[in-house]
């Protein structure tokens, strides 16, 4: 089994341009005048005019400005949206309140639920820079629409990671600066980011981030982590600034650092770091982790009931090959030889057709099964998770097209088709590399149940010496004095899904010397 902690950031945006100036028309060329010598030639053709220029923008008064803003501060972001387009289209860049319009038109529509929409104007706020009072703002609001699904390219690269740092006030700046560090980390270089990284204020969120950031980045370069790599990895599994999901990534990283190093009791440990929210199912790969680092302790009983547990509904759909390998290993250690070449058997029947696209060579990206793998995780579930916001508002445009006008809404149609297309090309170009690493693990997988088959087939025929015996199975506590026991009735319950236990009793042979 192969453990990897996950990181990784990419997606883009698009920009809009400015309307072209009209050039003057030019007039006709003179007629020739015939000669009595010669022939009379005939006369030139005159030049067809060129066309026209469109007509500038209609002057668009002030008072349609405050109107609007002052619909948005009574709670009505939608009767101001329209106008403030209205307004921005014919006001000139140098106007006073020009960044002050794309600022309210953006959390308008923020607020109306058009998050990537806002986030376009707000990042051009960031780039022309031409208010400095209204910088802040934006650069706090595209803080916060970090915390969802958006394009990264735009707000994180973009924005945050080519800010003039000197004259951003400190949250902004502390989040720019950790931005620019992630950034010189990706491309190898460790002492920029580090420059970046000391400017962060000590005890904040970003400098919990950074140090994650460092720390995976040195997982990835050194081949025998120390004590103190795993103990960094543990204090930040603990450091309540960090979000759930990376605090739960920390203690995962602690868990599967110890297995490597055959620290299974340790590994179990920081296993139950890990918090999930109250109810939930969980993960399947948590669960197939644990019941792999239960097998290596030598509790095969308590290693099939977590698989029992990835039977429950909530994890049928999950791509876990292992779980049909680790299930054979354990029937084959108890001499469950039938049993065992059962579990191998099932992994090549339930992906058979996955087997078989990936035999003939065919787009894997088209497999269902491969695609929901790959897009499970990493850069590509983030990547589709953003492309499923561009539709789900793009779809939601449609309810808005009579109050925000025809130029707002115009204006916003090609705004999505533009981002979902790019959106969509980095999607594919992330799931196309996702799925080639699915099959590699399904590959291996089948071959060493492959290995399995055979190994228990000689088993099943191996003849059985005179006086051999039952060999005594090694002692597995199934329950303390204060655990109560009830026999499974085929219901899954998610408070009850890291407690399954299964009674299995060895048939090995124990040969007299």
């Amino acid at each position: 089994m192969s453990h990897r902690p996950l990181l990784a950031a990419l997606v883009s945006a698009a920009m809009l341009a400015a309307p072209a100036s009209a050039k003057d028309p030019a007039g006709g060329a003179p007629a020739a005048t015939p000669t009595p010598a010669a022939p009379a030639a005939p006369a030139a053709q005159a030049a067809p005019p060129k066309e026209a220029a469109p007509p500038p923008p209609e002057k668009v008064p002030d008072e349609v400005f405050d109107k609007a803003l002052a619909d948005y501060f009574a709670g009505n972001p939608r009767a101001a949206a329209g106008p403030l387009h209205t307004w921005l289209s014919a006001a000139p860049r140098t106007h006073e309140n020009y960044a002050w319009g794309q600022y309210f038109l953006a959390r308008s529509l923020i607020d109306l639920g058009f998050t990537h929409a806002g986030g376009v104007y707000l990042a051009r706020i960031a780039r022309e820079r031409s208010n400095p009072n209204v910088l802040p703002r934006a650069l706090e609001t595209l803080r916060e629409l970090t915390d969802r699904p958006h394009d990264e390219v735009m707000i994180d690269e973009q924005v945050f990671g080519a800010l003039d740092l000197g004259f951003l006030p400190e949250e902004a700046g502390a989040y720019a600066h950790y931005q620019q560090g992630l950034v010189d980390l990706r491309v190898g270089n460790e002492r920029w980011a580090n420059t970046h990284f000391s400017k962060l204020p000590e005890g904040s969120a970003e400098a919990s981030r950074a140090r994650f950031a460092l720390l995976v980045t040195r997982l990835r370069e050194v081949k025998e982590p120390n004590d103190e790599l795993i103990e960094d990895f543990l204090g930040l599994s603990k450091d309540e600034k960090l979000t759930r999901e990376s605090r739960n990534e920390a203690a995962l990283a602690v868990a599967r650092l110890r297995y490597e190093r055959k620290d299974y009791k340790g590994a179990l440990e920081a296993y139950e770091l890990v918090k999930l929210p109250e109810l939930d199912p969980g993960r399947a790969t948590l669960y197939l982790e644990e019941a792999w680092t239960r097998y290596k302790l030598g509790e095969p009983r308590a290693a099939m009931g977590i698989l029992t547990t990835l039977d429950a509904p909530s994890f049928r759909d999950e791509f876990l090959p292992d779980k049909y390998l680790l299930r054979a290993l354990i029937y084959r250690d108890l001499c469950h030889y039938l049993p065992a070449k059962r579990a191998a058997k099932e992994l090549t029947r339930r992906f058979a057709d996955s087997l078989e696209s990936i035999r003939e060579r065919e787009d894997l990206t088209q497999d269902p099964r491969m695609r929901r793998a790959a897009s499970a995780h990493g850069n590509t579930k983030r990547a589709a998770r953003f492309l499923e916001v561009l539709e789900l508002e793009g779809e939601r445009l449609g309810r808005y097209a009579g109050s925000f006008g025809e130029r707002l809404y115009t204006h916003l149609t090609k705004t999505y088709d533009l981002a979902h297309a790019e959106a969509q090309r980095i999607y594919q170009t992330r799931l196309e590399e996702a799925v080639r690493q699915e099959a590699d693990t399904l590959l291996r997988a089948t071959e060493q149940v492959r290995l399995m088959e055979y190994e228990v087939g000689l088993k099943l025929y191996e003849r059985v010496k005179k006086g051999a015996k039952v060999a005594a199975a090694p002692e597995e506590e199934l329950l303390s004095p204060s655990q109560v026991g009830f026999t499974f009735d085929g219901e899954y319950w998610n408070d009850e899904l890291r407690s399954y236990r299964v009674r299995l009793d060895s048939r090995c042979i124990e040969e007299n010397p």
